[in-house]
């Protein structure tokens, strides 16, 4: 059995189980409600009260995506993707806050980071769906 440089046999079985449980978890990025989350959030017509926490967790979970994507592709490469990245994975650690307008201008921003990420990404090639 050929194992990385350093490695034993445990640490690549280890390693092997971990890949395959996330693989196991993996589910594909729900372009349908990205998008639907992005136009609720970003539209001239603001989402009521009790669809911003929903619409929170909808965002966060595509921008975690799109920022493995992106991280994958292009962080090396290109200092805007690092940057959308920076500032993606800054907005997702926030939490929602309790101020209705603090709380749509957060959702806003994570919109906008989201589809700037996914503009950049399909301008690069590196998402085909999106388009």
């Amino acid at each position: 059995m050929l194992m990385p440089c350093g490695g034993s046999a445990s640490t690549t079985a280890d390693t092997m189980v971990r890949l395959v449980a996330k693989l196991r978890d993996w589910e594909p990025l729900d372009w349908d409600a990205t998008f639907d989350a992005l136009a609720s959030v970003l539209d001239c017509q603001a989402p009521l009260d009790d669809e911003l926490e929903e619409l929170a967790q909808r965002l966060r979970g595509a921008l975690m995506q799109i920022v493995t994507i992106a991280v994958a592709g292009l962080v090396d490469e290109d200092k805007e993707a690092a940057v959308l990245i920076a500032r993606a994975r800054t907005l997702r650690s926030v939490e929602l806050p309790g101020n209705y307008w603090m709380a749509l201008g957060h959702l806003r921003r994570l919109g906008w980071v989201t589809s700037e990420l996914v503009e950049l990404l399909s301008k690069t090639g590196h998402l085909k769906d999106a388009a």
